[in-house]
């Protein structure tokens, strides 16, 4: 099943910059490889044939390496925001290439093995699909809570603790949807999530997933062969 895919790579990383400096965050270097590199491999892996990166933070740094690198060879479009449009006006905006009914989005600084494939197959039948992980220790991340056939109830803010299934922040959205939103910059969790009607369920798997947002976890990644 071939499939088309946003990547959200357009914040500037701040709880990284020990690390990144001025590099944006998702290019920080990953055992010899920029991790959005891994990021576009592991996609085209699975069958996605367009990749759309949504930049906004030293996007021409971005442009330049990838054009000069081509970590892939799918298809690969540019969507630089002119300034910051949130999470949800960046996708909104980068879904201007897609051209399929439905598409993946992810992003630039989390790492899931998570299937895509399953993934988009299991999104049949709904308007939008979040991801979910099983945890031990749900501190550090929203939650979500389901009923007993994965329709997604509410997500919830950081806080709690203990076990309990994460947003690891890989949708499957549907193109028409989001397109028809009426407002330009707004956040997809907490505007667009929050009052979506449509049928709306999560993909819970037991695999791995981080988030490469502060130095401990980068380096706990840095320690993992992805």
């Amino acid at each position: 099943m071939m499939f088309e895919a946003v990547i959200l790579a357009g914040g500037q990383g701040t709880r990284l910059k020990s690390v990144t400096g001025v590099l944006p965050k998702p290019m920080v270097d990953v055992n010899g490889t920029p991790f959005l590199y891994r990021l576009m491999q592991r996609l085209e892996s699975q069958g996605c044939s367009l990749i759309v990166l949504s930049l906004c933070y030293r996007a021409e740094f971005i442009i330049e390496c990838i054009q000069r690198d081509v970590p892939v060879k799918c298809k690969v479009e540019f969507a630089r925001e002119k300034y910051p449009l949130d999470t949800g006006g960046a996708i909104k905006y980068a879904s201007r290439f897609i051209t399929a009914e439905k598409f993946v989005v992810l992003n630039g600084d989390t790492y899931s093995d998570i299937s895509l494939k399953e993934l988009f197959q299991y999104s049949h039948g709904c308007h939008l699909v979040i991801t979910g992980v099983n945890i031990e220790d749900v501190s550090r991340y929203g939650t979500l809570e389901l009923d007993d056939t994965f329709n997604v109830l509410s997500l919830n803010e950081k806080g709690r603790a203990g076990l309990g299934v994460i947003n690891s922040g890989t949708y499957v959205i549907t193109t028409s949807d989001i397109q028809a939103y009426p407002e330009e910059k707004f956040s997809f969790e907490q505007t667009y999530v929050e009052n979506f009607k449509g049928v709306f369920k999560a993909f819970v798997s037991e695999g791995y997933f981080i988030d490469i947002g502060i130095p401990e976890d980068y380096h706990k990644l840095c320690r993992k062969i992805i």
